[in-house]
């Protein structure tokens, strides 16, 4: 009698680290960011393209490390009519090499956050934390669960990324655009 080798695959990293909790947000991302993105209003959906689009994310989504511009939407839904995109100003964000894949800090504006994308397939996995304060990576995933965020990070065009982050609730998605800058360029300190 012969015996055939089985082989066994590993879950991806991010899945050994999510929270019970979380495994639903995420896994309903996608169809909550369908919902929000059939209630913006045509001239939006133009107007953001591929960053507000959850079918634009495209294959090779590999993030490298330095320095990037974080442009943030906010995409809310009213009970009633369309949804609403609120845009925040260029803030800084960083990526770096981390033994559990690539970390992830908004160094500057407000509502900081920090993380890691852990790679899984065509996209990356994002599980952070809203920090604090800009700059700081304090707060880890897991410790106040008040302050978890979860999402995915996808390629959506050349030296373009966005990381798409889950809401509280199915009427919240918010949108970083990153974009990669010389690090000449990045805030001192």
């Amino acid at each position: 009698m012969s015996v055939s080798p089985v082989t066994v695959e590993e879950p991806p990293a991010w899945r050994m680290a999510i929270l019970p909790e979380d495994v639903a947000r995420l896994d309903t991302l996608r169809s909550q960011w369908d919902g929000l993105h059939a209630r913006l209003t045509p001239r939006v959906r133009t107007a953001q393209g591929k960053l507000v689009d959850p079918a634009a994310g495209l294959e090779l989504p590999a993030v490298t490390p330095g320095s990037y511009r974080c442009r943030i939407l906010r995409l809310r839904t009213p009970q009633r009519g369309p949804a609403t995109v609120r845009s925040s100003t260029n803030d800084f964000c960083f990526v770096s090499s981390a033994p559990d894949g690539l970390a992830f800090v908004k160094q500057t504006g407000s509502d900081p956050a920090a993380g890691y994308f852990y790679p899984d397939g065509d996209r990356y996995v994002f599980l952070g934390a809203r920090q604090r304060r800009a700059g700081d990576n304090s707060l880890g995933y897991g410790n106040e669960p008040a302050r978890d965020m979860v999402g995915v990070v996808e390629r959506v065009g050349g030296f373009r990324w966005r990381l798409a982050v889950a809401g509280a609730d199915a009427r919240q998605l918010d949108i970083y655009e990153l974009t990669p800058v010389p690090a000449e360029q990045q805030p001192k300190g």
